[in-house]
């Protein structure tokens, strides 16, 4: 019997997440059995050479399931990079590029993603608009969003996530670019203007603890500063520009006040450490954002960066 209904591919990246897969997996069959009916689907586990029993786990899914599909990387390449190597083994009509397994993105939301793409839609955007998380956190990703846009010719939404469900046409388009590394939730903003957003609250977890460190955190707001936006670069020329503005302004004034009263010389020797180590951190500010280029480029280049899969599970060949 030939199968007529749309296909949905869902992509979850895992690590260490034995306690919450089974949770994840009932929670898609649920809604594709219940809710999404018309509509058929496959559930890509990534999994980043897991310690615990997820791999057992996820086997034992992907056995009873033929929905449920299995990459097994060789080593933890990170969501990011998982989620991007994910993408050339989905074969849905439409992608949703990331579901963690956590469920702090509620799955349900699926559901409006569809819809919303079945009115003519290239892609449908979640974006975490409430958070149950520190001050701290909101606003650093909120500078971190103002800082990207800066300088970026397509402006991204405050809080926009990866959880995203795109048309199989920008998936094939966003495949084309060469990039081993790159800031997955902003790419479909320049492949395609029409988009939809959606708004809902980020939860926190209620099983298991999260393997996102902060250098993690870093990393992937670098990457997106790298992959985006030329504002550190902006930041730096102009930054330069007015610091040299500054330093003429007060050489003119300290010629003028020495020439006039004749202070103690050794008055400014402060001034002078004080200036010496506020450059000095300036131009290491200034190497450490070109050092970010350099490395990003180098890595590309040596395909450093390239996931490694291990094996696969449920895949036609």
């Amino acid at each position: 019997m030939i199968n007529n209904k749309k296909l949905i591919s869902i992509i979850s990246p895992c690590y260490n997440e034995g306690v919450a897969i089974y949770d994840c997996y009932e929670a898609i069959k649920k809604i594709f059995s219940e809710k999404l009916i018309d509509y058929s689907y496959e559930h890509i586990f990534c999994d980043n050479s897991s310690k615990d029993n997820s791999s057992k786990i996820l086997r034992e899914l992907a056995e009873k399931d033929k929905r449920v599909k299995i990459i097994f990387n060789g080593n933890n390449f990170g969501s990011q990079k998982s989620i991007w190597n994910s993408l050339k083994y989905t074969s849905g009509d439409a992608v949703i590029m990331f579901l963690p397994i956590d469920l702090q993105d509620p799955p349900e939301l699926i559901i409006d993603f569809v819809k919303n793409w079945e009115k003519g839609f290239d892609f449908v955007y979640g974006t975490r608009d409430s958070r149950q998380e520190s001050l701290t956190m909101r606003t650093t990703r909120k500078l971190f969003y103002k800082l990207i846009n800066l300088g970026s010719s397509n402006k991204i939404p405050m809080n926009i996530s990866d959880y995203q469900l795109v048309d199989k046409k920008i998936i094939k388009e966003m495949l084309d670019i060469n990039d081993l590394t790159p800031f997955i939730r902003t790419i479909p903003f320049f492949k395609t203007d029409n988009h939809k957003k959606l708004s809902y609250e980020w939860k926190r977890r209620k099983i298991g603890k999260s393997k996102t460190l902060f250098g993690t955190l870093f990393d992937t707001a670098m990457n997106g500063l790298v992959s985006v936006t030329n504002a550190p670069f902006r930041l730096i020329l102009v930054s330069g520009f007015i610091l040299s503005v500054l330093s003429i302004f007060y050489a003119f004034y300290n010629f003028i006040y020495l020439f006039f009263f004749r202070p103690d010389i050794e008055r400014g020797i402060p001034l002078l450490i004080v200036a010496l180590f506020f450059f000095s951190g300036v131009q290491l500010l200034v190497m450490g954002f070109l050092g970010e280029y350099l490395s990003s480029i180098h890595n590309q280049v040596r395909n450093k960066d390239k996931v490694y899969v291990k094996e696969t599970i449920n895949f036609d060949d």
